[in-house]
Protein backbone atom coordinates (compact mmCIF):
# COMPACT_ATOMS: atom_id res chain seq x y z
CA UNK A 1 0.00 0.00 0.00
CA UNK A 2 1.03 3.37 -0.95
CA UNK A 3 0.94 6.26 1.64
CA UNK A 4 1.89 9.81 1.80
CA UNK A 5 3.91 10.55 5.47
CA UNK A 6 0.74 12.88 6.91
CA UNK A 7 2.96 13.88 10.02
CA UNK A 8 -0.56 14.68 12.26
CA UNK A 9 -3.33 13.15 13.71
CA UNK A 10 -6.85 13.41 11.68
CA UNK A 11 -6.99 17.04 11.68
CA UNK A 12 -7.97 18.60 15.07
CA UNK A 13 -7.21 21.98 16.72
CA UNK A 14 -6.00 19.67 19.66
CA UNK A 15 -2.27 20.04 20.75
CA UNK A 16 -2.68 16.35 21.76
CA UNK A 17 -5.43 13.87 20.45
CA UNK A 18 -7.58 12.16 22.50
CA UNK A 19 -6.28 8.70 24.33
CA UNK A 20 -2.70 9.83 23.65
CA UNK A 21 -0.56 10.14 26.89
CA UNK A 22 2.57 11.61 28.69
CA UNK A 23 5.74 9.01 30.08
CA UNK A 24 5.20 8.25 33.41
CA UNK A 25 6.74 11.17 35.41
CA UNK A 26 7.36 13.36 32.52
CA UNK A 27 6.45 16.38 34.67
CA UNK A 28 8.64 15.67 37.67
CA UNK A 29 11.92 16.00 35.21
CA UNK A 30 13.77 18.87 35.53
CA UNK A 31 15.92 20.16 33.01
CA UNK A 32 18.15 23.10 33.03
CA UNK A 33 16.94 25.96 30.45
CA UNK A 34 19.45 25.26 26.84
CA UNK A 35 21.50 28.00 26.64
CA UNK A 36 20.46 29.80 23.47
CA UNK A 37 23.26 30.36 20.09
CA UNK A 38 24.89 34.32 20.66
CA UNK A 39 23.11 35.89 17.99
CA UNK A 40 20.20 33.67 17.94
CA UNK A 41 20.55 32.40 14.47
CA UNK A 42 17.69 30.85 12.60
CA UNK A 43 18.11 27.77 10.70
CA UNK A 44 16.42 25.56 9.34
CA UNK A 45 16.99 22.56 7.85
CA UNK A 46 15.11 20.74 4.86
CA UNK A 47 14.10 17.18 4.76
CA UNK A 48 11.71 15.46 2.30
CA UNK A 49 9.94 12.37 2.68
CA UNK A 50 8.09 9.09 0.93
CA UNK A 51 10.78 9.32 -1.83
CA UNK A 52 11.24 8.05 -4.46
CA UNK A 53 7.91 9.98 -4.70
CA UNK A 54 4.79 10.50 -2.69
CA UNK A 55 1.58 8.79 -3.68
CA UNK A 56 -1.84 7.45 -1.94
CA UNK A 57 -3.82 4.71 -2.19
CA UNK A 58 -5.21 3.58 -5.52
CA UNK A 59 -2.67 6.29 -7.46
CA UNK A 60 -0.36 4.18 -8.59
CA UNK A 61 3.24 5.25 -8.63
CA UNK A 62 4.37 7.13 -12.06
CA UNK A 63 6.84 5.33 -14.39
CA UNK A 64 10.62 5.71 -13.22
CA UNK A 65 11.42 8.25 -16.47
CA UNK A 66 9.05 10.78 -14.74
CA UNK A 67 9.83 9.87 -10.85
CA UNK A 68 13.57 10.66 -11.86
CA UNK A 69 12.45 14.30 -13.45
CA UNK A 70 10.86 15.17 -10.56
CA UNK A 71 13.84 14.36 -8.09
CA UNK A 72 16.37 15.59 -10.59
CA UNK A 73 13.91 18.88 -10.34
CA UNK A 74 14.30 19.04 -6.39
CA UNK A 75 18.30 17.81 -6.42
CA UNK A 76 18.92 20.44 -9.07
CA UNK A 77 17.25 23.23 -7.10
CA UNK A 78 18.89 22.22 -3.88
CA UNK A 79 22.20 22.12 -6.02
CA UNK A 80 21.70 25.35 -7.39
CA UNK A 81 20.43 27.18 -3.79
CA UNK A 82 23.55 25.32 -2.25
CA UNK A 83 20.95 23.91 0.00
CA UNK A 84 22.41 20.97 2.21
CA UNK A 85 19.16 18.75 2.63
CA UNK A 86 17.98 15.63 3.28
CA UNK A 87 15.61 12.70 1.75
CA UNK A 88 14.22 9.25 3.57
CA UNK A 89 13.37 6.59 1.37
CA UNK A 90 10.59 3.84 1.29
CA UNK A 91 12.47 1.39 -0.60
CA UNK A 92 9.45 -0.75 -2.23
CA UNK A 93 8.65 1.87 -4.06
CA UNK A 94 11.69 1.84 -6.28
CA UNK A 95 11.63 0.86 -9.68
CA UNK A 96 13.99 -1.09 -11.83
CA UNK A 97 16.63 1.13 -13.65
CA UNK A 98 15.26 4.13 -11.38
CA UNK A 99 18.20 5.55 -9.70
CA UNK A 100 16.92 8.27 -7.38
CA UNK A 101 19.11 6.84 -3.89
CA UNK A 102 21.89 7.11 -6.10
CA UNK A 103 20.76 10.43 -7.76
CA UNK A 104 20.67 12.24 -4.01
CA UNK A 105 23.88 10.66 -2.64
CA UNK A 106 25.80 11.55 -5.82
CA UNK A 107 24.60 15.48 -5.07
CA UNK A 108 26.43 15.05 -1.47
CA UNK A 109 22.93 15.28 0.25
CA UNK A 110 21.83 13.58 3.58
CA UNK A 111 19.54 9.79 2.47
CA UNK A 112 18.04 8.16 5.08
CA UNK A 113 15.80 5.21 5.81
CA UNK A 114 11.66 5.83 6.19
CA UNK A 115 10.99 2.13 6.17
CA UNK A 116 10.58 -0.57 2.69
CA UNK A 117 6.24 0.25 3.16
CA UNK A 118 5.34 3.26 4.97
CA UNK A 119 4.71 1.05 8.13
CA UNK A 120 2.92 2.65 10.97
CA UNK A 121 4.65 1.61 14.13
CA UNK A 122 1.35 2.25 16.31
CA UNK A 123 -0.79 -0.20 14.01
CA UNK A 124 1.79 -2.82 13.36
CA UNK A 125 4.02 -5.82 15.18
CA UNK A 126 7.31 -4.40 16.22
CA UNK A 127 9.11 -7.10 14.84
CA UNK A 128 7.12 -6.98 11.75
CA UNK A 129 7.87 -3.05 11.65
CA UNK A 130 11.75 -3.65 12.59
CA UNK A 131 11.06 -6.33 9.40
CA UNK A 132 10.39 -3.19 7.36
CA UNK A 133 13.17 -1.20 8.51
CA UNK A 134 15.69 -3.92 7.55
CA UNK A 135 14.48 -4.44 4.36
CA UNK A 136 15.21 -0.69 3.69
CA UNK A 137 18.11 -0.79 5.37
CA UNK A 138 19.49 -3.84 2.85
CA UNK A 139 18.39 -1.40 -0.47
CA UNK A 140 20.61 1.53 1.26
CA UNK A 141 23.27 -0.50 1.93
CA UNK A 142 23.62 -1.97 -1.75
CA UNK A 143 22.91 1.64 -3.35
CA UNK A 144 24.92 4.00 -0.88
CA UNK A 145 28.49 4.53 -0.43
CA UNK A 146 28.31 4.32 3.76
CA UNK A 147 25.66 2.72 5.50
CA UNK A 148 22.60 5.17 6.38
CA UNK A 149 22.46 6.39 9.39
CA UNK A 150 19.47 9.06 9.79
CA UNK A 151 15.93 7.62 10.16
CA UNK A 152 12.40 9.03 9.72
CA UNK A 153 9.29 7.46 11.63
CA UNK A 154 6.61 6.89 9.06
CA UNK A 155 3.77 9.49 10.15
CA UNK A 156 6.20 10.69 12.38
CA UNK A 157 4.31 7.60 14.54
CA UNK A 158 7.20 6.92 17.47
CA UNK A 159 4.82 4.28 18.92
CA UNK A 160 1.31 4.60 21.14
CA UNK A 161 2.94 2.54 24.62
CA UNK A 162 6.40 3.72 26.59
CA UNK A 163 7.58 0.71 26.33
CA UNK A 164 6.90 0.24 22.32
CA UNK A 165 8.49 3.73 21.40
CA UNK A 166 11.57 2.64 23.84
CA UNK A 167 12.22 -0.66 22.22
CA UNK A 168 11.67 0.57 18.93
CA UNK A 169 14.47 3.44 19.40
CA UNK A 170 16.53 0.67 21.08
CA UNK A 171 16.72 -1.63 17.99
CA UNK A 172 16.98 0.81 15.40
CA UNK A 173 19.84 2.09 17.56
CA UNK A 174 21.20 -1.45 17.36
CA UNK A 175 21.29 -0.56 13.57
CA UNK A 176 23.38 2.58 13.71
CA UNK A 177 20.12 4.84 13.13
CA UNK A 178 19.74 8.02 15.08
CA UNK A 179 16.04 9.88 14.84
CA UNK A 180 15.75 12.98 12.25
CA UNK A 181 13.56 14.51 14.55
CA UNK A 182 11.14 17.39 13.06
CA UNK A 183 9.93 20.31 14.91
CA UNK A 184 7.91 21.54 11.64
CA UNK A 185 5.54 19.16 10.70
CA UNK A 186 3.94 20.57 7.68
CA UNK A 187 0.52 20.16 6.05
CA UNK A 188 2.45 20.46 2.55
CA UNK A 189 1.67 17.06 1.75
CA UNK A 190 -2.05 18.32 1.13
CA UNK A 191 -1.12 20.78 -0.69
CA UNK A 192 0.68 18.99 -2.66
CA UNK A 193 -2.02 16.42 -3.78
CA UNK A 194 -4.43 19.25 -4.38
CA UNK A 195 -1.33 20.31 -6.98
CA UNK A 196 -1.57 17.21 -8.56
CA UNK A 197 -4.74 17.13 -8.87
CA UNK A 198 -5.15 20.53 -10.65
CA UNK A 199 -2.50 19.58 -13.29
CA UNK A 200 -5.09 16.49 -13.64
CA UNK A 201 -7.46 18.72 -14.55
CA UNK A 202 -5.76 21.37 -16.01
CA UNK A 203 -7.17 24.24 -13.47
CA UNK A 204 -4.16 26.92 -13.95
CA UNK A 205 -6.18 28.86 -11.41
CA UNK A 206 -5.79 26.66 -8.82
CA UNK A 207 -2.68 25.65 -9.30
CA UNK A 208 -1.65 29.60 -8.62
CA UNK A 209 -3.26 29.64 -5.39
CA UNK A 210 -2.12 26.34 -3.96
CA UNK A 211 1.46 27.41 -5.28
CA UNK A 212 0.91 30.97 -3.18
CA UNK A 213 -0.58 28.57 -0.12
CA UNK A 214 2.19 26.25 -0.31
CA UNK A 215 5.04 29.33 -0.16
CA UNK A 216 2.91 30.77 2.84
CA UNK A 217 2.11 28.12 4.60
CA UNK A 218 6.24 26.86 4.61
CA UNK A 219 7.57 30.18 5.81
CA UNK A 220 4.78 30.50 8.95
CA UNK A 221 5.05 26.79 9.53
CA UNK A 222 9.00 27.35 9.96
CA UNK A 223 8.39 30.32 12.50
CA UNK A 224 5.69 28.77 13.86
CA UNK A 225 8.45 26.25 14.75
CA UNK A 226 10.44 29.14 16.18
CA UNK A 227 7.48 30.26 18.22
CA UNK A 228 6.76 26.90 20.02
CA UNK A 229 10.29 27.02 20.76
CA UNK A 230 10.28 30.05 22.40
CA UNK A 231 7.31 29.01 24.65
CA UNK A 232 8.72 25.60 25.53
CA UNK A 233 13.06 25.67 25.84
CA UNK A 234 12.65 30.21 26.28
CA UNK A 235 14.23 30.54 22.97
CA UNK A 236 13.90 29.65 19.23
CA UNK A 237 16.18 26.35 18.39
CA UNK A 238 17.19 25.23 14.54
CA UNK A 239 14.33 23.64 12.91
CA UNK A 240 13.60 20.52 10.97
CA UNK A 241 10.91 21.02 8.40
CA UNK A 242 9.25 18.32 7.07
CA UNK A 243 8.26 18.14 3.42
CA UNK A 244 7.67 15.27 0.39
CA UNK A 245 9.08 13.81 -2.70
CA UNK A 246 6.44 15.05 -5.16
CA UNK A 247 5.72 17.97 -7.82
CA UNK A 248 4.90 21.14 -6.04
CA UNK A 249 8.64 20.39 -4.80
CA UNK A 250 9.91 19.85 -8.06
CA UNK A 251 8.07 22.96 -9.43
CA UNK A 252 8.63 25.36 -7.25
CA UNK A 253 11.02 24.24 -4.10
CA UNK A 254 12.80 27.38 -4.63
CA UNK A 255 10.79 29.79 -4.60
CA UNK A 256 10.13 28.29 -0.57
CA UNK A 257 13.78 28.31 -0.19
CA UNK A 258 14.61 32.06 -1.78
CA UNK A 259 11.65 33.21 0.24
CA UNK A 260 12.73 31.44 3.70
CA UNK A 261 16.15 33.34 2.87
CA UNK A 262 14.09 36.10 2.67
CA UNK A 263 12.99 36.03 5.94
CA UNK A 264 16.33 35.86 7.55
CA UNK A 265 16.26 31.74 7.53
CA UNK A 266 20.33 30.15 6.53
CA UNK A 267 19.27 26.30 5.29
CA UNK A 268 21.72 24.46 6.80
CA UNK A 269 22.78 19.91 7.05
CA UNK A 270 20.93 17.36 9.19
CA UNK A 271 23.40 16.86 11.68
CA UNK A 272 24.21 20.58 12.71
CA UNK A 273 20.30 21.23 12.95
CA UNK A 274 20.49 17.94 15.33
CA UNK A 275 23.42 19.52 17.28
CA UNK A 276 21.24 21.95 19.02
CA UNK A 277 20.56 21.39 22.47
CA UNK A 278 16.90 21.06 22.16
CA UNK A 279 16.87 17.64 20.40
CA UNK A 280 18.43 15.94 23.42
CA UNK A 281 15.52 17.12 25.69
CA UNK A 282 13.44 13.52 26.80
CA UNK A 283 10.79 12.78 25.02
CA UNK A 284 7.46 13.13 26.92
CA UNK A 285 4.63 12.08 24.54
CA UNK A 286 3.41 9.30 23.68
CA UNK A 287 0.62 8.36 21.27
CA UNK A 288 -0.52 7.65 17.59
CA UNK A 289 -0.24 11.86 16.37
CA UNK A 290 2.21 12.45 14.46
CA UNK A 291 3.53 16.00 16.74
CA UNK A 292 6.33 18.33 16.13
CA UNK A 293 9.38 17.16 18.43
CA UNK A 294 8.89 20.68 20.27
CA UNK A 295 5.59 19.33 21.19
CA UNK A 296 6.76 16.36 22.22
CA UNK A 297 9.43 17.40 25.06
CA UNK A 298 6.49 19.55 26.67
CA UNK A 299 6.37 19.22 30.35
CA UNK A 300 2.55 18.54 31.21
CA UNK A 301 2.99 20.05 34.19
CA UNK A 302 2.89 23.35 32.58
CA UNK A 303 0.48 24.84 30.25
CA UNK A 304 0.45 23.84 26.61
CA UNK A 305 0.46 26.38 24.07
CA UNK A 306 -2.31 26.05 21.24
CA UNK A 307 -0.65 23.75 18.51
CA UNK A 308 -0.38 26.07 15.22
CA UNK A 309 0.54 22.51 12.84
CA UNK A 310 -3.32 20.99 14.14
CA UNK A 311 -4.85 24.05 13.71
CA UNK A 312 -3.32 25.11 10.61
CA UNK A 313 -4.16 21.05 9.10
CA UNK A 314 -7.64 21.41 9.83
CA UNK A 315 -7.77 24.99 8.23
CA UNK A 316 -6.11 23.70 5.15
CA UNK A 317 -8.36 20.36 5.02
CA UNK A 318 -11.50 22.58 5.25
CA UNK A 319 -10.44 24.33 2.10
CA UNK A 320 -8.79 21.95 0.03
CA UNK A 321 -9.91 18.13 2.26
CA UNK A 322 -12.43 17.32 -0.92
CA UNK A 323 -9.58 17.90 -3.89
CA UNK A 324 -7.59 15.57 -1.84
CA UNK A 325 -9.97 12.34 -2.43
CA UNK A 326 -11.82 13.24 -5.21
CA UNK A 327 -15.97 12.04 -5.23
CA UNK A 328 -15.61 8.15 -6.78
CA UNK A 329 -15.90 8.20 -10.30
CA UNK A 330 -14.98 12.03 -10.76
Amino acid sequence: MLLGCHPSAPPSAAAVPDGDTTSPGAGATTIAEDSPPAAAERRVHLTFDDAPVMSEPGDGLPGPERVMAINEAIVGTLRERDVPASVFFNCSRLQPHERSVELWAAAGLTVGNHTDTHAKLSKVPLDEWMDDVIRCDQVLRERLPRPPHWFRYPYLDQGDRVELRDEAARRLAELGYANAHVTVATTEWLLAYVYREASRRGDEALRDEVVAAYRQHMVEAVEQGWALAEHEVGHGTAQVALLHVNELAADHLGEVIDDLRARGWTLVGLEEALDDPVFDRPDHYVGRGGLSWLARIHDESEPRPSYWFGEEEARLMQRYGELWRPPAGE
